[in-house]
């Protein structure tokens, strides 16, 4: 696998890509918790960023069909590094502001929502469905390894520096990811009679098959309960390192590379799982953990075992990731892979509840005791859906 030239391209940009993702969040959350001293303006943040996945999710795994993947991934990606440049120049002239980063959180969610299926259904065509899973779990290591690279490294640049520096080194990471997306070769791999679809055509066939396929839509909504309750948790995590921990910025950049080696430990793990059986176990199993590694989380009190729990949650997750976003196209027919992967990015619009729950809940009560109930929330989904739903269960 590692050893065909598209796939390390693919995995090189989403590194890179993934490096400005997390490092943009790191900068805008760490911002806005400086601006306002308010945990639920990171959550509205935070979710700003998100609900771009609820209102272009739909249209995202649409295009993801439709056009070339091949050639949407660099157009994505300059576009992104478009606007982070802009920013940098920005906030290089002026200081930062709350409507500033809210509109731009906004923005770029946007572009990212549609990035996800397309990169998501590329790594089937450049590999096809034998290897999804070990393909998946590859791109979520590279990623985390770039998400590693990025908080860190974002972290500490505007801690010392400022906002635009800081960005201005987010639009280097993005604008290598396009130089490596511009020199993709392989072709989609799409039946004959999707290409002379219309994109009319296309959404009614995406909207058929969400009312017809009922281990589709249960994935979907597994999903997007675990995006609620559990991948929040970074909505809490500046007033955990400033309250509770006793930290800064740096600090805070130290815990989400925590998280990213947490991830990229996952994707090692998955990448290395050719022939994975019982998908459907695997997958309730690393959404039990997740739980269990929130409560973790919660009862931290020094950064290092902050890091630990961390680094747990974010195996969890990234298990959980690549897991559902295999199982939802292996469900669905060989045409239809970039739409599963937009009902994905759908499950994912269902982040912004989450981020401002969790940012109300933490504003009232602390970032220890939010933790600590959605960690609860989600030991006892895990719990219900492997008795209850036996179609995701023994997929």
């Amino acid at each position: 696998m590692l050893r065909n030239p598209d796939f390390q391209r693919l995995a090189a940009g989403s590194s890179l890509h993934a490096a400005g993702f997390q490092g943009e969040q790191v900068v805008a959350s760490l911002l806005l918790y400086q601006l306002t001293g308010s945990t639920f303006w990171v959550g509205v943040g935070l979710a700003l960023s998100f609900l771009p996945m609820l209102l272009v999710g739909v249209p995202a795994g649409a295009s993801a069909d439709h056009f070339d993947r091949r050639k949407l991934l660099p157009l994505i990606e300059l576009a992104v590094a478009v606007t982070m440049g802009g920013v940098a120049l920005f906030f290089w002239a002026f200081s930062a502001s709350v409507p500033v980063l809210l509109a731009v959180m906004f923005a770029v969610g946007c572009l990212r929502a549609m990035h996800h299926p397309v990169r998501l259904s590329y790594a089937h065509d450049v590999l096809g469905a034998d290897q999804l899973v070990s393909a998946l779990g590859a791109l979520s290591m590279f990623g985390r390894f770039g998400q590693l690279l990025g908080a860190v490294g974002a972290g500490t640049i505007a801690e010392h520096f400022g906002a635009g520096p800081a960005y201005a080194g987010l639009t280097a990471a993005h604008a290598l990811a396009l130089f490596v997306f511009l020199n993709l070769r392989t072709n989609p791999r799409r039946e004959a009679a999707n290409g002379r679809q219309t994109m009319r055509e296309n959404l009614r066939e995406y909207a058929r098959e969400l009312r017809t396929n009922p281990v589709l839509v249960r994935l979907t909504l597994t999903a997007s309960l675990v995006e609620i309750f559990g991948f929040s948790f970074v909505t809490a995590l500046p007033e955990l390192v400033s309250q509770q921990l006793g930290g800064d910025g740096q600090s805070l950049g130290i815990l989400h590379g925590a998280r990213s080696v947490g991830g990229f430990v996952a994707g090692f793990v998955l990448m290395r799982a050719t022939g994975l059986r019982w998908r459907g176990y695997a997958y309730l199993a690393s959404l039990i953990g997740f739980g269990v590694a929130l409560i973790a989380l919660s009862v931290c009190t020094t950064l290092w075992l902050a890091m630990l729990a961390t680094a747990f949650v974010a195996f969890s997750a990234a298990s959980s990731d690549v897991l559902v976003q295999s199982m939802m196209q292996l469900c669905v027919s060989e045409h239809l892979r970039g739409r599963a992967m937009g009902a994905w990015v759908l499950a994912l619009g269902a982040g912004p509840v989450g981020h401002v729950e969790l940012g109300a809940v933490v504003g009232a009560v602390g970032a220890s005791a939010g933790l600590l109930l959605n960690g609860l929330v989600l030991v006892t989904a895990g719990a219900l859906v492997a008795a209850l739903v036996p179609r995701v269960r023994n997929f």
